[in-house]
């Protein structure tokens, strides 16, 4: 087992930080722990618009990560510590044979983990831990976030209460789940970072290799982040065909909003309502890629100063 240090908190960067590391380092088992500012990370077959209120997370200035793997949406934070754990692949897809070494170094530790369903870890019914496995080339790669002293009132609003169900898609929809923090669980107090290294020091024991990128390698990460995991390709591109189908209200005047998206591209779009040129929405977005941003210029476009408003309508 070794370990590769990782001290960005970038979602963009660590994304393909952990990409790179399954490429690269084939011979051992690896053992990773990073943390990530906010961002909400989603699964590799997953419809963002579905999952969370895109605009609200833009408002907020939280960006939206998709990953290689499948599985939910996750909300990360500097309180969520996120581990990686890389292995040779026999057989069929087995959790419970990456799961339980994390379970085991976790009890070690003092935190009264058990694991509960397919991919979680709780303690006693909550969870305080998701994951989910990408499998290639003869090797797993396992990752899991734990949630340590996370903003949940965060995570929760933003990930449980914003489902939108005028999205139709066949793609994975996150289960929802009652969650909680380790710190409140713990029989001896430990910070953030006495946990980290607790857990480090169970699963990559002393005398094991703890390796950091060299200058040429920390470069292919970067580029790697940049041209895959920052592109509109790879978010937005790679969300499953969908139909949206929206009524109510705008401006005081009844709305119904319809498209459909393939690869990310609008098409089939129908506005219907007196405050607005329907005409002219439907033409706008007919074509568009499916990005927060590109919709908000169409609705500044249309609207002005109610461009807010009418986001809330077309995603």
């Amino acid at each position: 087992m070794l370990t590769v240090q990782n001290f960005s908190h970038d979602p963009f960067y660590n994304q393909a930080f952990e990409e790179y590391v399954f490429q690269t380092f084939r011979e051992d088992d690896v053992f990773l722990l990073w943390q990530n500012s906010p961002a909400v990370i989603v699964g590799s077959f997953q419809n963002i618009c579905r999952e969370v209120h895109v605009e609200t997370l833009r408002r907020l200035g939280i960006p939206v990560v998709r990953r290689m793997s499948g599985g939910g949406t996750v909300y990360h934070d500097l309180g969520n510590v996120n581990y990686t754990y890389i292995s040779r692949q026999d057989g069929m897809v087995d959790y419970d044979r990456c799961l339980q070494p994390v379970i085991n170094a976790l009890n070690d530790i003092g935190v009264p983990a058990r694991k509960n369903r397919t991919c979680d870890i709780a303690i006693g019914e909550e969870k305080i831990s998701g994951s989910a496995q990408r499998s290639a080339g003869g090797r797993v790669l396992h990752h899991g976030t734990l949630l340590f002293q996370s903003d949940l009132t965060v995570l929760d609003h933003i990930t449980t209460h914003h489902k939108n169900d005028c999205f139709q898609s066949k793609g994975t929809a996150s289960a929802i789940c009652t969650v909680t923090n380790i710190v409140d669980h713990l029989a001896v107090p430990m910070t953030l970072e006495e946990f980290k290294q607790r857990l480090l020091d169970r699963m990559v024991p002393p005398g094991c290799p703890r390796l950091t990128l060299t200058a040429e390698q920390d470069a292919e990460v970067c580029r790697l982040r940049d041209e895959k995991y920052h592109s509109w390709e790879w978010t937005w591109g790679r969300t499953p065909a969908f139909t949206y189908e929206k009524s109510g209200t705008f401006a005081g005047a009844p709305i119904r909003v319809a498209y459909q998206a393939r690869k990310g591209i609008v098409s089939n779009a129908e506005i219907e309502c007196a405050a607005l040129d329907g005409g002219e929405a439907a033409r706008l977005l007919n074509g568009a890629r499916l990005d927060p941003e590109g919709f908000d210029e169409i609705c500044r476009t249309l609207v002005g100063k109610r461009a807010e408003e009418l986001m809330d309508w077309l995603l």
